[in-house]
Formats: C-alpha cells, sequence, structure tokens
C-alpha cells in the first residue's frame, strides 16, 4: 500500500506485509530509492492494507485484517483494534456527518450518485445485497480534480476540508470525491496539494455546488529574483542562479552540471543612488526552493556611449562559457527570418518588446514540438567574424518533466545552431549554443569562423520552450573598449520579507512579472526543511568566495549596499552601467532533485558534483558554516487541524 508517512512531502512511502516475518515500511527517498525499515505494529500475515485518516489529525493512518480481525496503525506509531469485524474492512463516512467509520466484509460507495454511501456485500449465494442507512439530511461537498502542470487526473493529490470544528483529509485517486458536512451549507476552505507540492486553498465554499477545481496557473520553483532602486522605488530585474540548478535531474540518470557563478545585466537608469548615497540591490526568495549565496559584488562597466556591451553569461552544459565582455555598436537584424511552419517572423525578431515567436505546440511542463528559427542576415561578416546576440527567456522544464521526456524517447535539448554549407546544406555548427538562463536576459554566441559558405544564414532549433525576443548581429568579436571597476557590498543584510505579487500569463507566452510593494507574508508551500542562515548582518558571508554561504528560503531577502565613492570619474561621452556578479546555487523541491526535501547537504566548490559521488565528502569550514545556519525553517501555512 503506498501511503505518505510524513505530511507535506513529495513522495510516497511503500507499505509491504509479508506472510512471514511482519510488516516493513519502505520509505520514499525519492529518485527511484528507498530505506528500508521494520514495521513491527504489522503483524505478519495481514492482508487488506489500506490507507485513511482515520482519527482526523491530518496524518495517514493504515487499515488492516488478519485472522483475529480488524485493526489500524494510527500514525504508524500504536495500533488500535476495531470490534467485532471480520474480513476486508473500507473506511467510509456513513452519515455524511464528517466523521470516518470502518465497515467489514462490504464495499462502500455511491452508486446511485445521490451523495448517499452505500454498502455493497457479497453474500456467499452470489447475490449482492445494497443498503443505503446514510441520513437524508446531512449534506455532502463533491469535488473532482483537474492537474493543468500535473498530471490532468491528479493521482496522488491531498485533499483537506476545514468546516466549523470538524477537520477531513483524503488523497484523490483520479476520481470525484466527496466530504461528509452535516448540516453545514459552507466550507469554510479546500485546501489541494497537488503531487508537485503545490498548495491551492479554496475558501468559503458552498455546499449545494459540485466543486471542480482546476489547478491555478502558479509559480512553485525557479530562482531568486534580483531587484534594484533606480531612484524612485525597487525595480524587478530578472532572476539569479539559473545557471546552478542544486541537483536537477538531467532526464538520463544524471543531474545537471551547475555553472555557480552568474553575471546579471543591469543598466544605468535601473540603479541609482539611494538616500545614503549606496547603490542598492536585493535578492529575494519567492519560490519554493532554498538559495545558497557564498560572494556577491557590483562590477561597474564604463564604455563609449555609442557601444552596447554584453557578457558572455548564458546557460549550457559544460564547458561553461568563460566571462568575457562583447560589444556592439551597428547592430545588424535579419532581413528576414521564419519559424518551422513558415511564417515569417521578421518583425517579431526586430526590438526587444516581448513579442516572440510562439506558433509552437507545448504544453504546461515547459515541453515543447521540435521547433526553430531560421534567419537570413544577407551579404554581411565577409570576415567571418560576428557574434549573435539574443534577448529572450525560458519556460522551465523541471527535473521531473525532463526525466518524463527522455522516458517517453523524446529528451529535451537545449538549442542548437546551424548554418548552410557550399553545397546549400544545413549543417549543425555549435550542438548546445546555450539558452537566456530564466526570465529576460541578453545572450551572445561567438560565431567567428563558424560560416561554411558565403551564406549568412542561421538555423536555431529546440524542443525546449524558449521566447526569443530581439536578435541581432554584430561583425566585431573582439573585447570592446571599456572599464571594469569591482566593489564589495559595504553592507549586506538578511531578513524576512514575504513574497512578491506576481502576474502570470495563463498560457505562459509572457514571463512573470513581480512588483515589491505589498508583500504578502504567507505562500503556497512551507519552505525547505532544514536550518537557514539566522537573520541579520551577513557582509562577511558574501565578500568573497570562501564556501561560507548565506543559506536563504522562501520568503527571504538578502539586502546589498555597495559605496560608490570609489568608482573612477567617467570619461566624456562614456556611460556606466553594472553587472551583479554571484556566486551561488539554486536548489528546487522537484521530487526528482537530489536531496530536494532538506536544505542540506550544502555545496561547496570542490565537491565532486551534487549529490556527492562520494560519502565522505564536506565542505570546508563546515563547522563555521553551522554556527550561523541556526534558523529552523519558517512555518507559513498553519495546518488545517487546527
Amino acid at each position: 500500500m503506498a501511503t505518505r508517512v510524513i505530511p507535506d512531502t513529495r513522495g510516497f512511502d511503500l507499505v509491504v506485509s509479508y506472510a512471514e516475518g511482519g510488516g516493513v515500511l519502505y520509505r520514499d527517498l525519492l529518485l527511484g530509492k528507498y530505506a528500508r525499515e521494520p514495521l513491527p505494529l504489522l503483524p505478519a500475515g495481514a492482508k487488506y492494507l489500506s490507507t485513511a485518516d482515520v482519527d482526523q489529525d491530518s496524518k495517514l493512518d493504515l487499515v488492516y485484517t488478519t485472522g483475529e480481525g480488524v485493526a489500524w496503525i494510527s500514525g504508524m506509531e500504536k495500533t488500535v483494534a476495531v470490534a467485532g469485524l471480520k474480513g476486508q474492512a473500507v473506511v467510509a463516512d456513513l452519515r455524511n456527518d464528517g466523521r470516518h467509520d470502518i465497515v467489514s466484509g462490504a464495499v462502500a460507495l455511491d452508486l446511485n450518485a445521490d451523495g448517499k454511501t452505500d454498502i455493497v456485500e457479497l453474500k456467499p449465494t452470489g447475490w449482492v445485497e445494497k443498503l443505503n442507512i446514510t441520513p437524508a439530511l446531512n449534506r455532502v461537498l463533491r469535488v473532482t480534480l483537474e492537474g493543468v502542470k500535473n498530471v490532468r487526473t491528479a493521482p496522488g493529490a491531498e485533499l483537506e476540508l476545514r468546516v466549523g470544528g470538524l477537520y477531513q483529509k483524503k488523497v484523490y485517486d483520479g476520481f470525484p470525491i466527496r466530504f461528509g458536512v452535516g448540516k453545514a451549507t459552507q466550507v469554510e476552505v479546500v485546501r489541494i496539494t497537488w503531487p508537485n507540492g503545490l498548495i491551492q486553498n479554496e475558501m468559503k465554499q458552498a455546499v449545494a455546488t459540485p466543486w471542480r477545481y482546476k489547478e491555478a496557473q502558479r509559480l512553485s520553483g525557479s530562482c531568486p529574483i534580483v531587484w534594484t532602486y533606480n531612484g524612485e522605488g525597487f525595480e524587478y530585474i530578472t532572476d539569479v542562479l539559473g545557471v546552478a540548478p542544486l541537483g536537477a535531474s538531467a532526464g538520463d540518470g544524471t543531474f545537471f552540471a551547475a555553472d555557480h557563478d552568474e553575471y546579471v545585466a543591469i543598466a544605468s537608469e535601473q540603479l541609482k543612488p539611494n538616500a545614503n548615497g549606496r547603490l542598492e540591490v536585493r535578492m529575494t526568495e519567492e519560490l519554493s526552493e532554498a538559495a545558497y549565496f557564498d560572494q556577491v559584488r557590483l562590477l561597474a562597466i564604463d564604455h563609449p556611449t555609442g557601444t552596447s556591451i554584453y557578457s558572455n553569461e548564458k546557460w549550457k552544459a559544460p564547458p561553461f562559457p568563460e566571462f568575457r565582455l562583447f560589444g556592439i555598436s551597428q547592430p545588424i537584424h535579419a532581413r528576414k527570418a521564419v519559424d518551422h511552419l513558415g511564417n515569417d517572423v521578421t518583425s517579431l525578431l526586430a526590438a526587444r518588446d516581448r513579442s516572440y515567436p510562439n506558433a509552437y505546440r507545448r504544453n504546461t511542463a515547459g515541453v515543447a514540438e521540435r521547433h526553430m528559427l531560421t534567419l537570413d542576415f544577407g551579404n554581411v561578416a565577409q570576415k567571418n567574424t560576428a557574434i549573435l546576440v539574443l534577448q529572450g527567456w525560458v519556460d522551465w522544464a523541471d527535473g521531473s518533466t525532463f526525466l518524463a521526456a527522455a522516458q517517453g524517447g523524446n529528451p529535451l535539448k537545449a538549442p542548437s545552431l546551424q548554418v548552410k554549407n557550399k553545397k546549400g546544406e544545413w549543417v549543425t555548427v555549435i550542438e548546445d549554443m546555450g539558452m537566456p538562463s530564466g526570465k529576460p536576459k541578453a545572450m551572445v554566441v561567438d560565431l567567428t569562423g563558424k560560416f561554411l559558405s558565403a551564406s549568412r544564414e542561421v538555423r536555431i532549433i529546440t524542443n525546449l520552450c524558449v521566447y526569443w525576443d530581439e536578435i541581432f548581429l554584430g561583425e566585431n568579436s573582439a573585447r570592446p573598449e571599456h572599464r571594469l571597476t569591482p566593489l564589495t557590498p559595504a553592507t549586506a543584510t538578511l531578513q524576512f520579507r514575504g513574497f512578491s505579487p506576481s502576474v502570470i500569463h495563463p498560457e505562459r507566452k509572457q514571463p512573470e512579472e513581480f512588483s515589491y510593494p505589498n508583500p504578502e507574508p504567507t505562500s503556497l508551500w512551507n519552505p525547505t526543511p532544514g536550518n537557514y542562515t539566522r537573520y541579520g548582518d551577513v557582509k562577511s558571508l558574501v565578500g568573497g568566495i570562501d564556501d561560507q554561504l548565506v543559506v536563504m528560503g522562501s520568503g527571504d531577502e538578502l539586502s546589498l549596499e555597495f559605496d560608490p565613492a570609489s568608482l573612477p570619474p567617467l570619461a566624456a561621452g562614456w556611460r556606466r552601467d553594472y553587472l551583479l556578479h554571484v556566486d551561488g546555487w539554486a536548489k528546487d523541491r522537484d521530487a526528482n532533485t537530489a536531496y530536494s526535501q532538506s536544505v542540506a547537504p550544502l555545496p561547496f566548490h570542490k565537491m565532486s558534483g551534487y549529490p556527492y559521488k562520494t560519502e565522505f565528502e564536506k565542505a570546508p569550514g563546515a563547522e563555521e558554516q553551522q554556527k550561523v545556519n541556526t534558523r529552523p525553517a519558517l512555518r507559513l501555512l498553519r495546518p488545517l487541524t487546527r
């Protein structure tokens, strides 16, 4: 029997009854691994195992039958015998009063859909007898679930209900489910915990209405968010650490390698001195994940006004891109661009305006059909020196989606780039050209020496949900004229902030938008269990790369100030933009992410991989880290049992 010993976890534990040797609990460690534990409370030869929250405390209990009769194990901790029952037992609410009854030798179901529980008994003669014993006056709340990012029938979702002083919990098995509510006409709250862990609360639900709850389009995991003070308020920039997905499944039995440092572009207009004359950057953890920051610094980039500066930052498999800068003074847009259906998308790629070629089929999990863009730049880059600048964003597929796609024979692949050879044939010259690491960002692909003929057509192919906004070519791949000045934090403070209001496109064809004012104190999940860095001054932890981390969870904010007083004066005709250099990792709570249900083990720079390849690996300075990681995970969502 599948069950869930610890509520609010992703996996399902297994209880097995053996004819000899008694019961065994196989705890789900996720990633297809289980830990075997004896379950002495379950006697040898127990049959007809079933689960239900019999005592209505939110923990799933185990009902079973032996030769001596029927019993149940409360929360895997104590045995309760049920007097007078023999044979297979079922748990049902026979009076629709919201309280469980245990019936043996029968099956309980609503045969005629009148809301009453019917008892079906197989007689020795073969006859089936139906007994309807439910009082007609008590009411029933009918619920059907429809998954969106989860499987459509949502098997394994948990449904909780609170009405008056009564609490109920049931596991959804893909079919409509009923809750007896006595005389109540309205339920205070129906809480759905979808199989992926997302929690959805539906308030003040009328009992007379059959409810069909569709999974809300909400975020659960992505990356920490960067905000900057622009002179008037805090402006949403983008997300960070998308290049460092700690323990994320690659779908082929391995885990994605994490590129632990990232450079986030910040324009001069987006970062202005605050009232104290400091440049202020904030990073918030909005989603269901843990973030680990080792170093955060600000790089001021001074450069000629007529040149736009881009870094080599992008998400790609190893070898990771080295840090370098590119400059564009005369962008060259494609004279024609078409998608895989032959649609002319030239205008969609000519400006940064959030208009994307998006005619490809896709699902809500971030899986798309194989699609492509073909761009013709005409008679340019005759010396075969060029860079391709692409602005866009990615609707991330999680580790479970990568795994499912691989098992289904259609593995997800990052964008590749093709050009034409002298025969006019398309040839892949960059198997993994990279892609934007999350929300809208610019990336560069160095095409120097990549053209195989006089053609300056390029083709981009992927089956991920990548949305390209503006794409253009530059004919110079040399390092641009610039001056780079690093700033370390003058102050760094960790604190609780809450969760930013967000806007999510119903079809996920636009990136999520966040706003800084009026954060909510609670979220749709509880933070990952474990110990986080204590609140307060954390300047010493983010000042340098030393594996001494700021560990932050859902609702936390890292506030940093940088003193621009040491920056050199700007030369005439130059402007100053910035790069935020972040060194760290982010770990989501997907069921197929390594150690997704705990903050530990902590990452460090010389680890063999994540998960560690040997059990004896240990982060340097682990003892010092324990001295600051003293804050237990917050409990933002109160259980409905209270």
